[in-house]
């Protein structure tokens, strides 16, 4: 039997009209989703690059595989976008990440671009007045006997409708920057940038690639891209990854309100937290019987009592609370969903630590913190999977 075989889940009937969440052929997939935005895989190779030494690739090879937006702008001049209001028209200071990301050079450069092309202008002096504290603001109102209760900008607009522009102005002399109508449309038409900035799932270049090739909207394309990358890690054995992976696909559908579809996907990550599989494990599946892997197969046994010095134990456990809130479930209702998601998954016994229910008791126990509860359980299951590998061993 194969190590894919081990995976396999037992079969659903699924409604074709349903998207699954696939992860490679001859591993098993989790339950089929409501989610139903397309899977999109790139038809050509990623994106390729040399890398500079002691550095990251130069950012002319990166333009040459690049495409540009409708407006002319590549993704690091559309993040410059997002970043804009945050810049003085002068006297800058740049985040590190503009080179190491984005192989940025000359941020100022790009930010002079982005100007002398119409997307960005200087803000006016309600900009700048929008930056100060609130005390500081309270102290100018003071200073024209002015009241100073309301919120922020209910103060803002009192101390300009009273105070003289021109001294403050002079007073407050720095201005930053803000989007045109044209740069506003051309953020709101680049989303992935800013998101993809924010998340780091792919990078802004990959996208690119992939959006010119298929013409999809971003998150269509990064759901084809997680599937995609959960099937290598598969394959490659990375385990820790592939959880990782399946991690990030849960909050990603959060923000499309798939609830339901999230739950499973936690429920695949946690159950990897729950067991022995991590990365790099091609070595052992491949050398089964080689006494050096069994060692470490008796080292990472040492790991799983006591509870709090477990690398098992699932930070992760803890979501299912906000889950459960989110889909109005009692404790009845949660510790049965939990039973159904966690039968839909399967790795080699060899790397069970819990049993199902046992992995359904420790993510309630873990809401709760009952640790007490987690510290019994982890006890039990320690000797329990000593045994095992005693019998296993012949010892």
């Amino acid at each position: 039997m194969g190590l894919f075989d081990l995976f396999k889940k037992k079969s659903n009937p699924v409604d074709n009209s349903v998207t699954k969440i696939p992860v490679n052929s001859g591993f098993y997939t989790p339950p089929a989703p409501e989610y139903v935005k397309k899977e999109v895989v790139a038809k050509t190779p990623l994106v390729e690059i040399t890398t500079e030494v002691d550095g990251p690739p130069p950012l002319e090879e990166l333009l040459r595989q690049a495409t540009p937006s409708k407006g002319g702008l590549y993704p690091h001049e559309i993040l410059m976008l997002d970043y804009a209001h945050t810049y003085k028209t002068s006297d800058n200071s740049f985040q590190g990440f503009w080179y190491y990301q984005y192989s940025v050079k000359g941020p100022q450069s790009v930010l002079d671009s982005l100007y002398e092309r119409g997307f960005i202008e200087p803000g006016d002096l309600r900009s700048v007045l929008e930056r100060l504290k609130l005390g500081e603001i309270k102290d100018e109102l003071k200073l024209v006997n002015e009241k100073v209760s309301g919120k922020k900008a209910e103060l803002i607009d009192r101390l300009l409708g009273v105070a003289d522009h021109n001294e403050l102005s002079a007073k407050y002399p720095e201005r930053f920057f803000k989007l045109t109508s044209k740069g506003e449309q051309e953020l709101k038409d680049n989303q992935y940038v800013p998101y993809l900035h924010r998340h780091r799932y792919m990078s802004v270049w990959e996208m690119n690639h992939r959006i010119a090739q298929t013409h999809y909207p971003y998150r269509d394309v990064l759901w084809g891209y997680f599937n995609e990358q959960s099937g290598i890690h598969a394959q490659n054995y990375d385990f820790g990854l592939y959880r990782n992976l399946r991690h990030s696909m849960y909050e990603f559908l959060l923000e499309e309100n798939k609830p339901k579809t999230a739950f499973a996907l936690l429920a695949e990550a946690v159950y990897y937290d729950l067991s022995l599989m991590e990365n790099g494990m091609g070595s052992f599946f491949t050398n089964k019987k080689d006494d050096f892997y069994w060692r470490l197969y008796e080292m990472k046994l040492e790991h799983i009592a006591p509870y709090s010095h477990s690398f098992c134990s699932s930070p992760l456990a803890y979501n299912f609370k906000e889950l459960q809130e989110t889909l109005d479930l009692s404790d009845d209702e949660l510790r049965s969903e939990l039973s159904s998601a966690f039968a839909d998954f399967s790795i080699p016994d060899l790397f069970r630590v819990f049993t199902n229910d046992e992995c359904v008791d420790i993510v309630m126990a873990s809401m709760k913190q009952d640790e007490m509860f987690l510290e019994n359980l982890y006890d039990k299951a320690s000797a329990r999977k000593y045994m095992e590998y005693k019998r296993i061993r012949g010892k």
